[in-house]
């Protein structure tokens, strides 16, 4: 900021101002100069000023009525003046001085180290005061471009909301819509590979496909609707004891498919959470970090938590066939899938309901993998909590 500064000397006598003049002269500062009270409030109005000098007794128009008129100017009130005065009278002329306005008096003749200290001291008050009306500009700025900013942020999370709203309402009309078709196509597939009596394989292959094709776009449908669902139901948030929880996981996965993966689980830290929707979490990423390490001679899965910066991330890693991170982003899209369905079976919508679920509940849910060396997914729900 600017540390220049413009002095107003108001004098009847050239010489007077002749001597301020080179009693305050520094390269910071500037002079205006004015030898009856007219021409002093000419300048002061037209000039940017931040101090004025005055001599009280000038024929004409005096000090004191100067002083008055540009106390009563909005544009000229609060610069300072200073009263030079050789008035005999002097305790009655400081005191209607101070009435008019001043903020300091000097008598005359003018003691030349009284006079520099008090014009410097004064100056040093005026920048500083400019300094804080600049600062409070920049901040009331600064305010309206953050008002601003948040109403735009408003209206875009407004019109967010609505457009999610309107996709999971199509996505659950267009599910729902489409399950009859699929299962009917599935029960005449099926009767139709039972009635017909033929031994030709092409055939019998043909309505395979068609049975095989039919039940994934059926799974897809009912991933689909659950994952419209999600939008809409309300969170159920209680204490969650997350060790008893992934125990019961594992034994609903246990009695529902055959694996040769070593599973080892830590104790892990509780938390606050909707129970149902964060067995649902465990189970696809634990089924998930199963099917991946599949084909490993020795499948391991490893699931853990840690308190890391605040937060607690729980974590399931796997041996299995990993991935490039380079498509790490395309993870938790709808229908998003990094390998083949010949490879790996799924529809590609798991993992899109881990990570609505996760967000939901005030967390985040990333990966971090190799191609062929296995794949750690890692969740936080919201700040450690003490239990």
């Amino acid at each position: 900021m600017s540390t220049h500064v413009t002095l107003l000397l108001i004098d009847d006598k050239s010489t007077n101002i002749f001597a301020l003049e080179q009693l305050l002269e520094k390269p910071d500062r500037s002079f205006l100069q004015a030898t009856d009270g007219n021409e002093g409030l000419r300048l002061a109005l037209n000039h940017d000023v931040d101090l004025i000098i005055l001599d009280v007794q000038m024929p004409g128009m005096d000090g004191f009525e100067v002083a008055h008129i540009l106390k009563s100017n909005k544009r000229t009130k609060d610069i300072p003046i200073i009263f030079a005065s050789a008035e005999k009278k002097e305790r009655q002329s400081i005191i209607q001085g101070f009435e008019e306005g001043a903020v300091d008096y000097l008598p005359k003749p003018l003691d030349p180290e009284l006079t520099k200290a008090k014009v410097a001291v004064l100056l040093t008050i005026q920048l500083q005061k400019r300094e804080l009306i600049a600062k409070n500009i920049a901040l009331q700025e600064a305010d309206a471009r953050i008002n601003a900013l948040n109403t735009e942020l408003k209206n875009h999370l407004e019109q967010l909301e609505q457009a999610n709203k309107d996709l999971e309402s199509f996505s659950y009309s267009v599910s729902h819509d489409l399950r009859a078709p699929v299962r009917s196509i599935i029960g005449y597939a099926t009767m139709l590979a039972e009635d017909l009596d033929t031994n030709d394989a092409r055939i019998r292959q043909a309505l395979g496909r068609v049975q095989q094709n039919a039940l994934k776009m059926n799974q897809m449908i009912d991933d689909l609707l659950a994952f419209s669902k999600l939008g809409r139901k309300p969170l159920q948030t209680t204490a969650v004891d997350m060790t008893q929880l992934v125990e019961m996981v594992l034994h609903e996965i246990k009695t529902q498919q055959n694996h040769q993966a070593k599973i080892v689980l830590h104790k892990l830290h509780p938390t606050r959470g909707d129970h149902a929707l964060l067995a649902h979490v465990w189970t696809n990423l634990i089924s998930n970090a199963i099917k991946y390490s599949g084909k490993k001679e020795s499948p391991l899965v490893e699931i853990s938590s840690a308190e890391v910066g605040g937060e607690v991330v729980y974590a399931v890693k796997d041996n299995g066939a990993g991935f490039s991170m380079d498509y790490a982003s395309r993870l938790f899209g709808v229908f998003q899938r990094l390998h083949k369905s010949s490879e790996f079976e799924g529809t590609g919508v798991g993992l899109a309901i881990v990570h609505r679920i996760v967000g939901r509940h005030g967390g985040r849910i990333w990966a971090e993998a190799k191609d062929g060396e296995g794949a750690t997914f890692y969740f936080t729900l919201g700040a450690a909590q003490d239990f």
